[in-house]
């Protein structure tokens, strides 16, 4: 999508903003992936099974919420929309504070060798 923005701001600069194809990379592309890397190295550190759960789901959803409304608030959105990604971006990160943290801050688990 980021790619198609810029592309689609250099063909039509008056329709397009080349903020929509940064923000489409950064807020969606970096964002989600950050997310997806630091759950699952969370889940993989801790030994539990690599599975996004509902609450993984849903912190998700807000980060793709936030960059997708983020992305829309270039094409002339109000402000209600700059609000919207932030609060949904907000909320992703804190969601994952908040599931995630109690996992991280537990003893490790004991590995066993494999002898």
């Amino acid at each position: 999508l980021g790619f198609l923005l810029l592309g689609g701001a250099i063909l039509y600069p008056d329709h397009i903003s080349t903020s929509a194809g940064i923000h489409a990379w950064t807020t969606g592309a970096v964002g989600l992936m950050t997310l997806a890397v630091m759950t699952r190295a969370s889940l993989g550190h801790t030994g539990h099974p690599l599975v996004a759960s509902t609450v993984t789901q849903i912190i998700y959803l807000c980060a793709l919420v936030a960059a997708l409304a983020r992305v829309a608030a270039t094409f002339g959105g109000t402000m209600e929309l700059m609000h919207v990604a932030a609060i949904a971006w907000v909320i992703a990160f804190a969601g994952f504070a908040v599931a995630y943290g109690p996992l991280l801050v537990r003893q490790p688990p004991v590995w066993s060798s494999p002898h």
